[in-house]
């Protein structure tokens, strides 16, 4: 596979906001390290602010309540990682390396911004509010964009045409919610002291790319 640089997300920041959106930001950006510390429901609103470095009520001059606050970070950071998505996938490279490209931006997140994915796996993934309409479009938007790159690799020649790509698109997805979620419950012991910490998720990238790719036999016994 041809060496591609690891894609990371691109900053939720924009320096051109206006201070009532940097002290949202700054209140999103708090309650991201409390949930992550503390989980969803072993944290209160007083948390938040003492992180964030405001006073107790400010927060509610910007959010109802604790769910409008975690419903807006994963609004706010899931758009800001499908920006990045719909990026990789207009670029005109090979399904391969776009296949890459995908699995090294969400497991470079992991790296980057630990907390942040911690609390996508754990408060939101994986609880009731997950099945709420609009956060089933928006992770529905991932298998879209990924759909879309296998299709086109079938059309092109590059990826088996007899396979469905909805079930590929589906095997793809769930190898890499694993292995995030691997990282998150610290089930793999991670060696990242390598190439400022992102040779192991570059390998790991690698190596789910090519077990969907490839299987898992040898070159040699392969049909």
């Amino acid at each position: 596979m041809t060496a591609v640089p690891l894609v990371s997300l691109p900053e939720s920041s924009d320096p051109t906001r206006s201070p009532r959106a940097d002290k949202r930001e700054r209140i999103l950006d708090a309650a991201i390290k409390v949930f992550a510390r503390h989980g969803y429901h072993g944290s209160r609103i007083s948390d938040i602010a003492r992180e964030a470095g405001i006073a107790y009520g400010l927060v509610y001059h910007y959010f109802k309540n604790k769910e409008e606050i975690l419903a807006s970070i994963f609004e706010q950071r899931w758009g800001v990682f499908l920006e990045a998505l719909e990026g990789i996938a207009s670029e005109e490279t090979p399904a391969e390396q776009q296949l890459f490209s995908v699995a090294a931006l969400i497991l470079n997140a992991y790296r980057l911004r630990p907390d942040w994915v911690k609390v996508l796996v754990i408060e939101i993934q994986r609880s009731a509010r997950f099945a709420e309409p609009g956060q089933l479009r928006a992770f529905g938007q991932f298998f879209d964009v990924v759909g879309r790159i296998i299709r086109r690799g079938q059309e092109r020649g590059e990826l088996r045409g007899d396979l469905d790509p909805r079930i590929a698109c589906t095997a793809f997805v769930g190898a890499l919610e694993l292995s995030i979620t691997s990282l998150v419950l610290r089930l793999v012991e991670v060696d990242d002291a390598g190439s400022g910490g992102g040779e192991y998720y570059e390998n790991l990238a690698r190596t789910v790319v090519d077990i969907f790719l490839h299987g898992l036999a040898a070159e040699g016994a392969r049909a």
